[in-house]
């Protein structure tokens, strides 16, 4: 499994237990497209969870980064899913992050499209 992977598998995981373990030194999301994707969904994470806005823009700077150095539709995959996570609700970020249901969670279409172009 590719970086980008295990770190949207990983990031989905840390987020549950209110914290990031993709902080990293990065302090934007890189362009604006990235920016304008982040910032609703950090939002969400700082909302729903212990972690700050500031640490989940690290870490989507991160995956933004991973995410093009794969390739352009890989880097526009993980951007609609960004776009995605940034409309959710606590209840529905909860849905998500636990994948349930399994056949129809919140962002499931974005998350396999990310899994499909990412991953291969």
């Amino acid at each position: 499994m590719n970086r980008i992977a295990t770190s949207l598998r990983s990031l989905r995981g840390v987020l549950v237990a209110t914290s990031i373990g993709l902080a990293f030194s990065l302090v934007g999301c890189g362009d604006d497209d990235f920016d304008a994707a982040c910032s609703p969904w950090c939002t969400v994470v700082a909302d729903c969870t212990e972690t700050s806005f500031s640490e989940c823009v690290d870490a989507c700077a991160e995956e933004s980064s991973q995410a093009r150095s794969i390739s352009s539709e890989c880097a526009g995959a993980v951007r609609n899913l960004n776009v995605c996570l940034g409309e959710l609700k606590c209840a529905e970020f909860e849905a998500w992050a636990d994948e349930i249901p399994p056949d129809s969670y919140p962002c499931k279409s974005a998350d396999d499209d990310v899994d499909s172009v990412c991953i291969g």
